[in-house]
């Protein structure tokens, strides 16, 4: 019946344009409802810029406009002691941060493609006592001295996200601290004078992030997407600029159980051409990723590194499962990038320059579905 409703509501909204085209109560109420049973996912946003190409709908948290029905299950829901999977009516709100009006006034339709050859290529499995072989059939890069086995063991091990579940309250935030890293046009070569970095969120890492989001939201998971630019004007400081940012959002927003710093990656052969990590994925190239979880080697003050550790192979298990070769192996190694800052933290990089958009922003729409999933998994039963 509550199919039927939404799928009624839908039509009726669609079809009368001169009540959904106005700003009275029922307009709003009209396009509420259109954009709720349609699927779309409701956005804030602190910037001051202009949004143009996003639907002007109000906040689903705090906006009296949205069904009745809904506000109540919301709020009556949040409380008790469920999963994701069992709010199936319930969609995630994506909190955006931070964008950026900065511009870098570069003509992006010049490429010469004259510089090297681009490889489509795929990481598969490694067979080194280096690697650790998960459940799945996924991989670990052991860069560390600790031994395979103690790895092998916490691999086996969920981690625990802690806490109730609440659809209003997000439970993962996406940050950039490479923020302008950016992609290349689809192509079998490259033009090494084309940009690989750029403060247009639409051709940046940000766009490989809001599909993940996207995603999220889909599967009823809040999440909060700072899109707030690190490594300018000071690329040395975008770490340290990054942990400021990190601990803002945590202290707003402490429900968020799951921090990822998605980045590209960068890589060159010796001869000069460009390897593209794909997968095939129902038919289409995804750009492989990369989960980096990092070791303490006693000066990254980051005790908790096994709980970050179980957080990868989680969303490692859960990629190979759902989506066989989209991940290369965990690279668990003496780094730290942020991650003594939450249990929850990772790093991972989406593809690389010579990789294309197209394949970076379904690898974030595929990595959405990975995400949701692992808190699925690590929620208590």
């Amino acid at each position: 019946m509550g199919k039927l409703r939404n799928f009624l509501v839908c039509i009726a909204a669609f079809s009368c344009p001169i009540f959904i085209g106005t700003d009275n109560a029922v307009g709003a109420a009209l396009r509420s409802a259109a954009y709720l049973s349609a699927g779309v996912y409701y956005t804030v946003s602190n910037s001051s810029s202009p949004e143009t190409d996003k639907p002007d709908i109000p906040d689903i948290q705090n906006n009296s406009e949205y069904p009745s029905s809904y506000s109540q299950q919301s709020s009556s829901q949040s409380s008790s002691n469920k999963k994701p999977s069992e709010y199936p009516d319930i969609l995630g709100t994506v909190i955006r941060l931070n964008e950026t009006e900065l511009t870098d006034n570069t003509d992006y339709s010049v490429f010469t493609e004259n510089s090297g050859k681009i490889y489509r290529m795929n990481y598969g499995k490694y067979s080194s006592e280096n690697y650790i072989d998960l459940k799945s059939g996924a991989q670990v890069r052991n860069c560390t001295s600790i031994s395979n086995s103690v790895l092998e063991a916490a691999a086996e091990t969920l981690p625990e996200h802690g806490g109730n579940y609440d659809p209003a309250e997000p439970q993962v935030l996406i940050y950039h601290t490479h923020t302008t890293e950016s992609f290349l046009p689809k192509a079998d070569s490259y033009d090494e004078k084309y940009p690989t970095r750029s403060f247009n969120d639409k051709i940046n890492i940000t766009a490989v992030g809001d599909a993940l989001c996207n995603a999220l939201a889909k599967h009823g998971i809040s999440s909060v997407h700072d899109c707030k630019v690190h490594d300018y004007p000071s690329f040395p400081g975008a770490y340290q600029s990054s942990a400021e940012t990190i601990k803002h959002d945590l202290e707003q927003y402490p429900s968020i159980k799951i921090i990822i710093d998605l980045h590209r990656d960068a890589i060159i052969n010796t001869d000069g051409s460009l390897p593209a990590p794909v997968a095939e994925i129902n038919g289409k190239n995804a750009a492989q990723f990369m989960i980096i979880s990092g070791c303490d080697d006693g000066t990254f003050d980051m005790p908790d590194y096994i709980e970050n550790f179980k957080l990868a192979c989680l969303l490692q298990e859960c990629a190979e499962t759902a989506y066989p070769s989209l991940a290369r192996p965990v690279l668990f190694d003496y780094r730290c990038y942020n991650q003594n800052l939450s249990p929850g933290a990772l790093l991972i990089e989406v593809g690389s320059h010579g990789n294309s958009l197209d394949e970076a922003v379904y690898t974030g729409e595929l990595l959405g579905n990975v995400i949701a999933e692992a808190l699925e998994k690590g929620y208590d039963e």
